[in-house]
């Protein structure tokens, strides 16, 4: 259960700063809103990667294999991780 709650608490901050960052951009344009931009690319790719781990952890063995989609979600998320740059480079703005 901890599990859960851990997973559902990070996914509610993610669509908070999903829609903060949305919002300065469609008051303020992009460039006012870059630094939301670039904390959403750090928060939100870690937070798929947390929740994707707990759900492995969950289901043990099964989870590691492709007898689940958990395995091949992990993969492309860990690929879309650096797709954008990695996470010390949206820091650095």
């Amino acid at each position: 259960q901890d599990f859960i709650a851990k997973s559902r608490i990070e996914t509610e901050q993610a669509r908070l700063l999903t829609l903060m960052a949305a919002w300065k951009m469609d008051t303020y344009g992009k460039k006012e809103a870059r630094r939301e931009i670039s904390m959403i690319k750090v928060v939100a790719a870690n937070v798929v990667m947390d929740v994707l781990d707990r759900a492995t952890q969950g289901h043990g063995s099964l989870g590691m294999s492709d007898d689940t989609p958990l395995a091949g979600m992990w993969r492309f998320s860990r690929m879309l991780k650096v797709a954008d740059g990695p996470d010390e480079v949206h820091k650095m703005v």
